[in-house]
């Protein structure tokens, strides 16, 4: 009977962060560079104390209009800034001001059924795996999808022999 695997043994460990000081400028920088799509953000103490994504930075990119009802009257907003303002505005915005507060993490010993579980539920591609509190890592749907695939091949070669 085969053992239960752990996150922590298919998880990403080199797990890219920025600091709660950094600017969206640093995150975008590190979104391009490393090729991912959220990061989580840490303090001094490597507790998880948000997570940024690009969607999140899309939402605040994109054009809103505000529809504010006042039961009796409507009022409707809109964003006179253009493209450039709302980059210019977010170069140096603190990252914070965008990012989740209320962040899903995984446990490093959690086994991967129930990441897999937990991300699928709560519709996210990513999530910090912590270690006593603190980041360890990043576990991610095409981790678990690799780590599948790589098992399945790894039971098609041993029923072949």
């Amino acid at each position: 009977m085969a053992t239960e695997v752990k996150v922590k043994e298919i998880m990403e460990k080199d797990a890219y962060s920025c600091h709660v000081s950094a600017t969206i400028g640093e995150v975008l920088r590190i979104l391009v560079e490393k090729k991912v799509s959220g990061v989580p953000i840490v303090d001094d103490e490597k507790h998880v104390v948000g997570f940024i994504s690009d969607g999140d930075i899309l939402k605040y990119i994109g054009r809103e209009i505000k529809v504010i009802d006042f039961t009796t009257f409507m009022t409707v907003i809109y964003d006179k800034k253009t493209f450039d303002q709302k980059i210019e505005e977010l170069i140096n915005m603190n990252v914070m001001r965008l990012a989740t507060t209320k962040v899903i993490s995984v446990d490093a010993n959690c086994p991967i059924e129930e990441a897999a579980n937990l991300l699928s539920k709560k519709k996210i591609k990513k999530a910090p795996v912590l270690e006593e509190g603190k980041l360890v890592g990043v576990i991610s749907r095409s981790q678990i999808t690799r780590y599948i695939v790589w098992r399945y091949l790894e039971l098609d070669k041993q029923n072949d022999q």
